[in-house]
């Protein structure tokens, strides 16, 4: 019994000690009061104001990808019309197609080589 009450005065005397987190919470002082209120309202407005800048930046993201996307869109739609154009072009500027639109208008196809003219440059 006698080795129980010992070990009982030697915890006791373990939790006596001071311990390190109890001296640095005295150091320092957390009170809140008017002066520190006021000390801490320009880094406030500081956060609000980065806060703002993180909102309106997001939108503007979402606004430009958005944009973004339609105008693939609209290059796309763009590129197979050229495409179509381009092929409807080719096709119709075909010799024997120009000869069908033609021949009803009584036009015929000229067989004799073409007449270069030639003029004198004078200085």
């Amino acid at each position: 019994m006698n080795a129980f009450n010992t070990y009982a005065k030697v915890k006791q005397e373990k939790k006596k000690k001071p311990s390190m987190l109890g001296q640095v919470s005295g150091k320092f002082d957390f009170t809140f009061d008017d002066k520190t209120a006021i000390k801490f309202i320009p880094f406030f407005f500081f956060l609000t104001f980065l806060g703002l800048i993180y909102i309106s930046n997001t939108y503007y993201a979402d606004k430009l990808a958005k944009k973004i996307g339609d105008m693939e869109k609209e290059v796309n739609r763009l590129r197979v019309d050229y495409g179509s154009r381009k092929y409807e072009f080719v096709s119709v500027s075909k010799f024997e197609e120009i000869s069908k639109k033609v021949k009803g208008l009584g036009l015929i196809e000229n067989n004799e080589p073409v007449i270069r003219l030639e003029t004198k440059e004078e200085k």
